[in-house]
């Protein structure tokens, strides 16, 4: 039994679309690996699951940069 004509051509369009769409896809990779590689920052850690202890007389220095005024401490009183 003869298949008929219009199912070959379907199979064959949908095989040139599978292998374009992968064609493309590898493209893509390759360009964002080469992107990834070019950057000089590493990606920030992930935050963690539990928050930092918190200990007496202990504070966390701030950033660098520009920033408002840390408010005084209220444990220091003159």
């Amino acid at each position: 039994m003869a298949l008929p004509r219009k199912l070959y051509l379907f199979v064959f369009v949908a095989l040139v679309a599978v292998l374009a769409a992968g064609g493309i896809y590898v493209r893509h990779q390759v360009k964002a690996a080469a992107a990834a590689a070019e950057c000089d920052t590493p990606a920030p850690p992930p935050k963690p699951a539990t928050p930092p202890p918190k200990l007496p007389g202990f504070e966390v220095a701030a950033a660098c940069g520009p920033a408002e005024a840390a408010p005084p401490a209220a444990g220091h009183k003159k």
